[in-house]
Order: C-alpha cells, then structure tokens, then sequence
C-alpha cells in the first residue's frame, strides 16, 4: 500500500534507516514506558511487601511479569484505548491490566502505575530512547568516521600541503594535520558527550513525592525512588517538579549538535580540497541533468545538509526545553517527540561522510604542484629568520619584496639575494620542507583520539549491557529487537 509520508527519513532514507526507526518509532516509546512500568511495579510489590502492606510475587509470578512484552497488537490495541482516554499513559496502563489479567497476574493489577504520574514513566522512558540511540547507532557510526579519518591522518601525516588563510595561500601544513584538526574536534566533542550523565526522576504529580507517603509513610520514598531510578542507570535529580529537570538531555543535545557543527566544517573543508584538486571524492556518480561531464561531490553536500538539519533540531529542543511553566506545561511533550529526527538526520549525515572519507583519493601531485607554485609563503620563515640573525627591520623588508606576488623557487632566490640573505637555512627552504611539527602534531592527534576510542568502546558495552540486563533490548539471531 503507497503512503504518503511527511519526513524524508520515513520515505526516501527510510531504507537506510528502518532498523533504527525500529528502535526510535512512536511504537518503540511506547515498549520503553511498558517496561519501565513492569520494572516499577515489580519494585513496588518488593517493597510493600516486605512491609507486610501486600503478599510477595511468587519466584513464577516474577518470571511472568518481567516476561511480559509489547507487541504490534498491543500498540494498536493502546492506540484505540488513547483515542477513547485522550491519554497515552493511561492508556497504556489500560494494556497492561489487561495483559497482567490474561497473564494470572489479576491480584496485582491495581498496583500498576501507583503512585506514579505520567511524566515518571515519560522521563525515564525517553532516557532510555536517547540511550538507544546513542549506543546502539549514533556513537558507533561516529567511530567508524573517526577510525577512517585517523588512517587518512597516519597515512599523510607528512604529506605537504598549501596551507589557506582568508582563502589565500599561507604557511604549509600537512594533509594529514588538517584531518587531524577536524579529528580532533570530533574526539573532543566525543569525550564531552561520554562524561554526560542523564538524569532521570520519580516524584509524583508536582515533584514532592505526595502521593507515595499515602500509600505509607514508613518507607524512606525518597532514597528508594531515588535507587529505583538509579538501578535503570539514570543520575536521580535531586528537586523536581512533574517534569525532570531538562539540563541533562540539553546539555547531551546540545553536545551533539555542536559536534554535528565540527563535523560540517569538516565536510565543507573536504569539498573545498576537492574542488581545488587535492582529493577526489569517489562515491555515487551523480551528475547533472545537463552537463555531462559532471561528477558531483553528492555525498559530502548531503552530509553538510543532514548534519545542519540534525543539528539545528537538537539545538532548538535544547533551547525550548530550558523553560516550563511553574510544576509542568505540555508543550515540551511534541517537542521531544522530535529527538529520534534530530538524531536521524545526524547519523544520516555521519554515514555519508563517513562514506566519503572511506573512499578518497588524495592527489600529491596535485598538492605538490600547488606548493611549487607559491614560494612566496616562505615570507613567514624569511622575517622571522632574518630577525633572529639581528635584522631589526626584517618584517618591513620582506613585505616589500613579498607582498601581494605569487612566486616560482627562482623568484624566492632572486628576493633573498636582494635582501642579502646569505644564510643557508633560507636559501635551502622548500615550501615542502616547511612544515615544523604538523607531522608531530598529527600523531599526537591520533593518539588521543584513540585513548577516546577505547574508553567510548567500553562505555557502550556498559550501556548497552544495562539496557540488554533491563529487558529493553535484547538480541536473537544475530538482530536486535525491542
């Protein structure tokens, strides 16, 4: 059946992304917010019954209840039951008293969402979709970019380039070095984003937790809502009011989008060497509709454009969720909805990129006949040698001999004699041999990227095993299903 959808990424890259929708879709929301009201009810019916309030799930009864799934039937099954309520959580409490009912968990029933207000659930299931998406999709395609992009680095750490300042031939560089810089970025922003703990929080209808101290008052609510919330790997925010403090996923968002903004600078700077010729982008050979001869750099244009896309989604969810009005608004609630499209629209354009620097071809011809025809970016090397040897007035001599003029090696010789130069470090200066320590830095580049690598490695199978040991995502036959 032909639908006529409204996003890009449900139509024309939905190939490209349906197991990610999978796991992000409106459906996929809803099976989080289920099991985290399983995971409380099972926590509720431990704690109240070892305060004598009820009788304890039987070793069976646990094992049903934690079994308990959301299926397709389900989610239609709750849609109707939303249409009739005008309420999604309540709907879906509805489901799942029904479920517990066909389970033989019916003396329970009454106990499912006690206490709780939607926003409990919300919270804690939408930190879970950010969590999913992380380290099931957008961390592990940005290390495959950064592993691609510190080969390129190992690879031309030495290889010497015309450096450009204001568009304008400068002090050579290294192509190796210039990847780094943007590797660079991306692994500082990496870090940043890793060392982000999302909070999370279950405290009532306006955040004082009244509700639980009915339900009886000589539990500590307080420290055990707070371990609740800590066992589903959240940091407890310690004041609420119905909604969770939205730093924390502002500060995440925030974080991706201006990694998303490092990354577009990176792919305009790769489409810029390869208009020059220093790299040809090998990808899909999409022309033009008139021009025949054309291969255009599709996929770096379409990386910039996602990335930008992405980017500026996360950064207006950041900017509006800094403010409710007093203890909660609903106008956050469509605008979260749009998490799992920012991040989308990044991981798309991650791919593409990270296609892009899989597959290019650096030209040192290119690159060396472009130096060869600028030795006047020694003038650098020139005042400042020559000020070193006691010239006072070295810069002002210089930039009447290079200002403004593009030179061959015998037009250099020729200034240098006329300054007088006699000094053999100067008169034996190639614009190739003119790269102090780009080469150095490099490396280092690599060597801290990969430092980042191996921890970011070792915090997704953290994470990833959390969700896995919660029963928000499991794996069978080599898939991932949820």
């Amino acid at each position: 059946m032909l639908v006529n959808f409204i996003s890009p990424l449900d139509d024309r890259y939905y190939e490209e992304l349906s197991e990610y929708a999978r796991w992000i879709s409106e459906k996929a929301f809803f099976t989080y917010r289920a099991r985290i009201e399983i995971l409380y009810l099972n926590f509720l019916i431990d704690l109240l019954s070892k305060e004598g309030i009820i009788e304890p799930l039987t070793n069976e009864e646990r094992k049903t209840l934690l079994s308990l799934g959301f299926s397709d039937d389900d989610y239609l099954r709750v849609k109707e039951l939303e249409n009739r309520l005008g309420h999604d959580v309540k709907a879906l409490e509805y489901l799942l008293r029904e479920k517990l009912d066909k389970s033989g968990l019916g003396r329970i029933t009454h106990l499912i969402h006690l206490g709780l207000t939607s926003e409990d659930v919300n919270n804690l299931a939408l930190g879970v979709l950010i969590k999913v998406a992380m380290y099931e999709f957008l961390i592990p395609e940005l290390l495959e970019l950064i592993d691609r992009l510190t080969s390129i680095i190992n690879n031309y750490s030495d290889l010497p380039m015309l450096g450009r300042t204001h568009g304008q031939p400068a002090t050579p560089t290294t192509f190796g070095k210039e990847v780094a810089y943007h590797t660079y970025r991306v692994c500082y922003w990496l870090n940043n984003i890793m060392n982000i703990k999302l909070q999370g929080k279950v405290s009532g209808a306006t955040g004082s937790m009244a509700s639980f101290s009915i339900i009886s008052g000589d539990i500590d609510w307080v420290s055990e809502l707070r371990g609740f919330v800590s066992e589903l790997g959240f940091e407890p925010a310690v004041v609420t009011t119905q909604i969770l403090p939205s730093d924390s996923i502002t500060h995440l968002l925030t974080s991706i989008g201006l990694m998303s903004q490092s990354l577009i600078n990176l792919a305009q700077d790769l489409w810029i060497y390869n208009m020059l010729g220093y790299i040809h982008v090998r990808g899909r050979p999409i022309g033009s509709s008139t021009m025949p001869h054309k291969v255009n750099p599709v996929d770096l244009e379409n990386a910039e454009g996602n990335l930008k896309l992405g980017s500026s989604i996360l950064m207006e969810i950041s900017r509006y969720l800094q403010v409710s009005r007093l203890q909660r608004d609903l106008s956050d609630s469509t605008i979260k909805r749009n998490i799992g499209l920012g991040i989308g629209h990044i991981m798309l354009g991650i791919r593409r990129l990270s296609a892009v620097v899989g597959n290019i071809e650096v030209d040192r011809d290119a690159i060396n006949r472009d130096l060869d025809e600028h030795w006047e970016v020694l003038s650098e090397a020139v005042q400042v040698r020559l000020r070193v040897l006691g010239m006072v007035d070295a810069y002002e001599r210089a930039l009447s001999k290079f200002r403004g003029l593009s030179m061959n090696r015998e037009e250099y010789i020729k200034v240098l004699n006329e300054l007088g130069v006699k000094d053999p470090e100067l008169l034996t200066l190639s614009p190739q041999k003119y790269i102090g320590y780009a080469r150095d830095l490099a490396l280092e580049c690599i060597k801290y990227c990969n430092e980042t690598l191996n921890l970011t490695r070792a915090r997704i199978q953290d994470e990833v095993a959390k969700l896995e040991r919660l029963g928000f995502i499991s794996r069978e036959d080599q898939g991932i299903t949820i």
